[in-house]
C-alpha cells in the first residue's frame, strides 16, 4: 500500500482557492493514460488479508457529473484514475485532478498546512495530517469519504495536550497505524504507536511477540499491511542519539532490527530519514540527512546487506516505490551541481541509481510519486517560499515532462470514486 509516512517533503520543514483560471488551463492538460476514535479492542494488531493495488485503467472519457453540492456525491461514482494534493498558496486546502485535467477542490484551504497524503488500498478514503497552526511540524490525522464527501479527525489520547501525529500508513482498507507523540517535540521523538480503525472508531496499541508497546517515527508498510517498517531513536549519549531502523511482522509480531545509525543531539540530521518500505516487504529505503552525518540515499534489502547506497546526492527527497518494486525519488545528482535537483530511479540488481530528469530549474524536488502502473511520475517543485509549490508530471523514462497543476504539492495517485463537476 502507499505510504504517507514521508511522500512528500525533507520532515525538518514543512513545504507548504484552487483559482478559476488555473482550473480553466489545468483542463487543457491531460494525463497520458498510466498504467474522535475510542480506546477498545485488542492490545495487538491482527494478521490482515493480502491487499492487492488496483488496476489503472483510465478512461479519457469523465465519470457523469454528481448533482450534489461540492462536498460530496450523493452515490458512490465508477473508480477512475487521479492524483490527489494538498493545493493553495499555503497548501491548506485538498484537490483531486482527473485523467483528463479536470480539478475538484475537495476541502478549501483553511488552518496549517496539509502533508502526507496518502489513499486507502481501495481508494475509498484519503488520509492525510494537517498543520495545527503555520508551518509548525505538530499535525492531526484526518481523512476524507469519497462515499459522503465527509472528513474526519482521528482522535489520539492527550490529542488536545500538544499531541501530534509523526506519520500514518495504512494498513488495510480502514485501518491505519500511526506514530502519537503525546508531548513535548514533534522531531525526531518516539510516538506511541496506534492501529487505528478509522470507520469503527477503536484504536489498539501495536505491541511485539513479548507484549512491549512499541515507540518510534516514520511508519510504512507493505502492500498487504503485513510488514511495518520504522525508526526508533534512542537516548543520547556523549552527545550522540542512537537509532534502529525496525521492522515488526504483523503476522506473528516479531521485531527486528534491520540497521543501526546515530546522529549528533545537536545538529539537524538524521541516519534514517523518510524510511519507506518496498510493497513486497523486502527492502527499505532511508535517506541520511545533516552536513555533519553526511547525505546519502540507501535502500536495506532486509535480513541481508546494503542493496544500493548513493553517496552523492545532496538533500534528497523521499521515495516512492512502484507496485513491482522500482524506486524513485529526488536529489541533485552530485556535489558540484547540487543545486540541480533531479529525479533518481533504481531498481533491484542495479549498483547505482538513474537520473531520468533534471528540470531546468534551481529549486528542489520536494515529492514523487509514480502512477498506479508505473508508466508516469508524478513530483513536485518547491517554490523559494517554501509553502507549496508546482506539480508536474513526466513519463517513467524522463520523456513528456509537463505541468499538471500550478500550485499543488504532495501527490498521491489512486484509482478512487471520485467524480468531476
Amino acid at each position: 500500500m502507499k505510504t504517507c509516512s514521508h511522500v512528500a517533503v525533507p520532515r525538518r520543514a514543512a513545504l507548504v482557492v484552487l483559482a478559476t483560471a488555473v482550473a480553466v488551463v489545468l483542463a487543457a492538460l491531460s494525463l497520458a493514460a498510466c498504467g474522535g476514535c475510542s480506546s477498545g479492542g485488542s492490545a495487538t494488531p491482527t494478521a490482515r488479508t493480502s491487499q492487492s493495488t488496483p488496476a489503472a485503467n483510465p478512461s479519457n472519457t469523465p465519470t457523469a457529473p454528481s448533482a450534489s453540492s461540492s462536498t460530496g456525491p450523493p452515490s458512490t461514482p465508477a473508480k477512475q484514475l487521479v492524483i490527489a494534493v494538498a493545493s493553495g498558496s499555503k497548501s491548506n486546502g485538498l484537490s483531486v485532478i482527473s485523467s483528463t485535467g479536470q480539478v475538484r477542490q475537495l476541502l478549501a484551504p483553511s488552518g496549517g498546512p496539509i502533508r502526507d497524503l496518502a489513499w486507502s488500498p481501495d481508494g475509498k478514503r484519503l488520509a492525510y495530517l494537517q498543520a495545527k497552526s503555520g508551518n509548525g511540524y505538530a499535525a492531526r490525522l484526518s481523512w476524507y469519504d469519497t462515499t459522503t464527501g465527509a472528513t474526519s479527525q482521528v482522535v489520539f489520547p492527550n490529542e488536545d495536550n500538544e499531541a501530534a501525529v509523526d506519520s500514518f500508513t495504512w494498513v488495510a482498507p480502514t485501518e491505519v497505524i500511526a506514530s502519537v507523540i503525546a508531548s513535548g517535540p514533534t522531531y525526531r521523538a518516539n510516538g506511541a504507536l496506534w492501529l487505528c480503525d478509522v470507520v469503527k472508531g477503536t484504536r489498539k496499541v501495536v505491541k511485539d511477540d513479548g507484549g512491549r508497546a512499541l515507540r518510534g517515527a516514520g511508519v510504512s508498510s507493505s502492500a498487504d499491511g503485513t510488514r511495518i517498517a520504522y525508526v526508533a531513536y534512542g537516548a543520547a549519549s556523549q552527545g550522540m542519539v542512537p537509532e534502529r531502523l525496525r521492522l515488526l511482522n504483523a503476522d506473528n509480531l516479531v521485531l527486528m532490527t534491520v540497521a543501526q545509525g546515530r546522529h549528533p543531539a545537536d545538529i539537524d540530521g538524521d541516519a534514517f530519514t523518510y524510511p519507506l518500505i518496498s510493497p513486497d516487504g523486502s527492502l527499505i529505503y532511508t535517506a541520511q540527512t545533516g552536513s555533519d552525518p553526511g547525505f546519502a540515499c540507501t535502500v536495506w534489502e532486509v535480513g541481508q546487506e546494503k542493496a544500493m547506497q548513493a553517496t552523492d546526492l545532496i538533500w534528497p527527497a523521499p521515495g516512492s516505490w512502484s507496485p513491482s518494486g522500482r524506486l524513485a525519488f529526488g536529489g541533485a545528482s552530485g556535489l558540484k551541481n547540487f543545486q540541480f535537483d533531479s529525479i533518481q530511479v533504481w531498481q533491484r540488481g542495479v549498483a547505482r541509481p538513474t537520473a531520468i530528469l533534471v528540470p531546468p530549474t534551481k529549486l528542489p524536488i520536494s515529492s514523487v510519486a509514480w502512477s498506479p502502473k508505473a508508466t508516469q511520475i508524478a513530483y513536485t517543485v518547491s517554490k523559494p517560499s517554501g509553502l507549496n509549490g508546482s506539480l508536474w508530471v513526466v513519463n517513467a523514462d524522463g520523456s513528456n515532462r509537463h505541468l499538471l497543476f500550478a500550485s499543488g504539492s504532495r501527490p498521491a495517485w489512486a484509482m478512487a470514486p471520485i467524480s468531476f463537476p
